[in-house]
């Protein structure tokens, strides 16, 4: 599978009381598109940082998310996790064991999270579909007045029959809820005083 080239993205759908963007693209080879987040905030990377650490917080503001375990932690911020994804009835609900890493630039102090989907960790559970691939990232860019450009992208490929309708709307409302639903989140005192040794905020937030 390829991805188009960046000029191939369309603006699907703007927010711009909270300075986000929701883009789309065609990826060859796939019936689903790949879907890109662009929004600006006022926080830091600690804050968002830690709030992508709290595995337990996750089905309280990733769209859709019904589950989110760790079955590895390989260090501070490498990990193995398995999620569900809920499905509107009757379409199947989906799950995937996928790994997870979290890495800093040095020198820009850009932040990014990649994940992907992995085989061969779990047995597949009956009462799912498993999502045999999915690449995606959170890529957090410090800006100066202490602002930071976040940009949450990914594809997937769900498994099993997808109606046209729900596979048009997911790469939309997917990252359109999970973006609105993490400015919330990061206004909560227990992220925002968070301190990871590992990771360094921008000299202006």
């Amino acid at each position: 599978m390829t991805h188009a080239d960046n000029s191939d993205w369309v603006l699907e759908k703007e927010e711009q009381d909270i300075q986000l963007k929701i883009y789309t693209r065609e990826v060859s080879g796939s019936s689903l598109r790949e879907f890109k987040g662009v929004m600006i905030a006022e926080t830091n990377l600690t804050t968002l940082a830690a709030l992508l650490l709290d595995s337990n917080a996750a089905p309280q503001w990733m769209h859709q998310c019904e589950k989110f375990e760790i079955i590895e932690q390989i260090d501070p911020l490498n990990a193995v996790i398995y999620f569900v994804n809920g499905a509107p009835w009757p379409v199947s609900d989906r799950d995937a064991v996928i790994s997870s890493s979290m890495l800093q630039d040095p020198e820009t102090l850009t932040l990014q999270v990649s994940v992907d989907a992995i085989t061969g960790r779990l047995p597949k559970d009956d009462d799912y579909v498993r999502i045999p691939r999915m690449t995606g990232s959170w890529t957090f860019n410090p800006l100066a007045g202490g602002k930071v450009e976040i940009i949450y992208q990914a594809h997937v490929e769900p498994g099993g029959s997808l109606p046209a309708w729900l596979a048009n709307s997911v790469v939309v409302e997917t990252p359109y809820h999970t973006m609105s639903n993490m400015l919330d989140m990061i206004k909560l005192t227990k992220y925002q005083q968070t301190d990871i040794p590992l990771i360094k905020n921008g000299p202006n937030n």
